[in-house]
């Protein structure tokens, strides 16, 4: 590994040692050269064909012209030294004149980003339509726009991914792409914040790409969800406030303020969310023994609540038109709050009941979360020539409370007080996670046609977690430590990676060929009484990506495409914490190991005059070492008692293979109506013959997501979103199909369009739950569980600011201002 980092370090180094060589070389003595860039004022996107003429100043007269390029550049490389009026001039929007002089000390300038600003009477009476679709696709990446996600408002990221084509989730916020387990980034690195923990107001688009290059982390079996929160950049001084209500209790509000001043850039955002709601479950077991069969009936019924706090500011540095410093500080905090009510009934093999138990199960948790980021990014004059560094440090704290006590009647509502029957005990703990990342990415177009990437980087990830459970000993009224349910847990992670790509075209072909190398290191100590310890180096693993794609006449493209992919177990998987309630128990596993996937991906878009558009994949994944939850019947010591339960922890089986075929179609209907349909057939094959002889399963599954948005008169828009999953396939049984719809409708008022109100009715149905039936050797299990999720939401929005860059001058000196538009441009 040393030697690849070494080897791309000193790839970096020597392209940066030719920094000014890649600018347009000095001239002659008698001639020199301009260059610069056409961008618009307010969205910094670049101007292409502006006209631009070089004027000479004694008389006006026309010395050279040209259009710009597509990226906004304009380039006149041999210019006789002299005094020069460049014009620029484009429909839409106001001249620019600037007043340039060439000599021999000064024979080759940039410019810089001349910002063209919209010509206001020109636009007067034309409506401008530029609205960005819901759903944009490509050929290797869809992007959702969550500002027309109209369900999402005012709900946090899980909810924007229920609406996402492509994108499964269930009720407990995990997420599948193609029944596969994506990795989710936020802003592009990874995170440790869960999805809950996002507020949906705070971010901008998600991206999906299902089959990432080598530039891209290995992790993710599925690809990867890049969450991409909102960046206000615009000039002067402009915000929105909001807040809303929800039929669940509680509410949510928030607050975002942007001021920009030529080189500066200054940005605050708060949102404040909470909600409340019911939650339940039910699990019914048939156990199997050599001579009899028993059942247990076991219901918990309660309430959860949620609290978000999600705070940031950033500071935005333009040093010049081609170096970029940027810094932002986030502080996150939540608080859960779960109590249940929890009752049991144990059945003998009539289904009568034998005895019945009572009691609570409350959990308590909380956690801070404080995230820094820091970036540069450094332009080269020749487009598409870029350096960019970055630097993530996330360090986040937790505490967890929990109480449980259960009670046995017999059937005649006698207590059953034997010391092996009633149930007390409570947990007190805490935690905390540190997670670093440094990046550094490097692009070299080497011509027109080819481009070369490289880049490094390495993270690094440290938990902590101390519980103690302590049990109340009924003869002596003493409560004491119970190993079994308590830990004292360190983790730490280290992974590196470096990678280099090429990339080309040959006409409408083109291709792509990259390698990824990725080291990583873990350790585990458990320090409680139950002492155990691992220490796993993973030698270098390669990850091979190729990428090859034909663009034919008339608006369509071809893609097959290969990469290499790793599911790495998360600590969690990893920690050998005992959870416990009722009957049913959970731990993780610190022998589990990594999953390997070889991905293939053949893929089709077509556009049918820019209102129609489809594109359709056939997939295959091999993986190998496949991580998947086992059940096992087992018996377990707590509070000194013996119990017989049911115990799950994650596992390698021997692969998994699924292939399938996914159709996203998008087509406007009518003017202000479109609807993209999202449709996955697959197949999946789970063999874990290494656990157990014959144990296998394998089944057909399918995924459906409808997307509707239309225009309605007075401002309004509806959306209507639904989707179905069918049965998924587990090693030891299924989980059942399930479905949803939401139904949205926003307004806009005032003027200037402003003020928004949306309306949003979530899992009209009230049908999101989660259904799983499992089968072991000496058990049959269904377990249902259910949370509150049909909420009616409404969410007033204002937005606010007048994007004038010259609010900000300083008018008390004339030199002053024209020393600053000399910067600015």
């Amino acid at each position: 590994m040393q030697k690849i980092v070494v080897l791309c370090l000193g790839m970096i180094l020597s392209s940066l040692s030719v920094i000014y060589a890649q600018q347009p070389a000095h001239k002659p003595a008698d001639n020199g050269a301009l260059y610069g860039k056409l961008v618009d004022a307010k969205t910094n996107a670049p101007v292409e064909y502006a006209s631009v003429a070089l004027l000479r100043a004694a008389d006006s007269s026309v010395a050279t012209g040209m259009l710009s390029k597509p990226n906004g550049d304009f380039n006149f490389p041999e210019i006789p030294f002299g005094k020069y009026i460049m014009k620029v001039n484009f429909i839409g929007y106001e001249t620019v004149y600037k007043t340039v002089s060439l000599t021999g000390k000064n024979n080759n300038i940039d410019i810089g980003n001349i910002k063209l600003s919209p010509n206001v009477r020109s636009l007067a009476g034309v409506e401008v339509v530029g609205d960005k679709p819901t759903f944009q696709m490509a050929i290797d990446k869809r992007v959702f726009n969550v500002d027309k996600s109209l369900a999402s408002v005012g709900g946090t990221a899980t909810d924007v991914l229920k609406q996402v084509p492509s994108v499964n989730v269930d009720i407990d916020g995990n997420v599948t792409v193609r029944n596969g387990s994506p990795t989710i980034f936020v802003d592009g690195r990874p995170t440790t914040l869960t999805l809950d923990q996002i507020p949906a107001d705070a971010i901008a688009t998600v991206e999906v790409v299902t089959n990432p290059s080598a530039k891209y982390d290995a992790e993710g079996v599925s690809g990867i969800l890049n969450i991409v929160l909102k960046k206000n950049r615009k000039a002067g001084i402009n915000g929105q406030v909001s807040g809303g209500l929800s039929t669940l209790g509680g509410g949510n509000a928030g607050a975002d303020l942007n001021i920009r001043r030529e080189k500066f850039n200054v940005s605050l955002s708060y949102n404040l969310r909470s909600r409340q709601g019911k939650a339940r479950s039910h699990l019914f077991r048939k156990n199997l023994s050599a001579d009899t069969t028993t059942y247990l009936d076991q219901y918990n019924d309660g309430e959860n609540g949620r609290r978000f706090q999600f705070g940031r500011v950033g500071f935005d540095w333009f040093m010049d038109n081609r170096n970029t410093f940027s810094i932002s500080q986030g502080i996150m905090a939540g608080d859960f709050k779960d109590n249940s009510g929890l009752r049991l009934y144990d059945l003998d093999e009539a289904q009568q009941q034998v005895r019945y138990g009572t009691g609570i199960d409350n959990e308590n948790h909380n956690f801070r979360n404080y995230s820094t980021q820091v970036g540069y990014k450094h332009t080269f004059a020749k487009q598409g020539h870029e350096l960019t560094a970055d630097f993530n440090y996330n360090y986040a704290t937790s505490k967890d409370n929990s109480d449980y006590a259960l009670q046995y009647y017999n059937p005649g509502h006698q207590p059953i007080d034997s010391p092996n029957l009633p149930q007390q005990r409570y947990g007190r703990g805490n935690g905390n996670t540190t997670y670093i990342t440094g990046q550094i990415d490097y692009v070299n177009p080497l011509t027109e046609t080819s481009k070369i990437e490289a880049g490094l980087r390495t993270t690094t990830r440290r938990f902590n977690n101390l519980l103690n459970t302590k049990g109340k000993d009924f003869s002596t009224g003493d409560f004491v430590l119970d190993s079994s349910l308590s830990n004292d847990y360190h983790y730490s992670e280290t992974i590196n990676a470096a990678y280099l790509s090429y990339s080309g075209t040959a006409g409408n072909f083109g291709y792509q060929g990259g390698l990824r190398a990725e080291q990583s290191f873990y350790d585990g100590e458990m320090r409680s009484l139950n002492k155990n310890s691992y220490k796993i180096d993973y030698p270098i693993s390669l990850f091979p990506s190729l990428f090859l794609s034909q663009k034919f006449k008339g608006d369509h493209e071809l893609q097959l495409n290969y990469s290499r992919r790793v599911r790495r177990p998360w600590f969690r998987d990893l920690l050998p914490n005992l959870e416990y309630t009722g009957q049913s128990a959970n731990r993780g596993n610190p022998a589990l190991r990594p999953e390997f996937t070889n991905s293939f991906e053949l893929s089709y878009l077509k556009d049918f005059n820019r209102k129609h558009n489809v594109l359709v994949s056939l997939y295959f994944r091999n993986t190998e070492r496949a991580i998947t939850d086992y059940y096992t019947d087992t018996t377990l010591t707590i509070n000194g008692v013996s119990q017989k339960v049911v115990l799950s922890y994650p596992v390698n089986a021997d692969t998994r293979n699924a292939y399938g075929a996914e159709f996203t179609v998008r087509n406007q209907i009518l003017k202000g109506w479109d609807i993209t349909t999202n449709l996955n057939l697959a197949q999946t094959k789970i063999n874990a013959n290494n656990l157990q002889n014959n144990l296998s399963n394998q089944g057909f599954i399918w995924f459906g997501k409808i997307n509707s948005n239309t225009k309605l008169p007075w401002n309004a828009t509806l959306q209507i979103t639904g989707n179905y999953e069918s049965k998924q396939i587990q090693p030891q049984g299924e989980r059942a199909a399930q479905y949803s719809a939401d139904i949205a409708v926003r307004k806009e008022f005032l003027k200037k369009k402003n003020l928004v109100v949306s309306l949003a009715l979530n899992d009209i149905f009230n049908t999101d739950r989660n259904l799983t039936y499992t089968t072991t050797a000496y058990s049959e299990q269904e377990r249902y569980r259910k949370r509150a999720t049909r909420e009616l939401r409404i969410n007033v929005a204002y937005r606010f600011g007048k994007m004038d860059t010259q609010l900000f001058k300083r008018k008390n000196s004339k030199k002053e201002d024209q020393q600053e538009t000399k910067e600015e441009y």
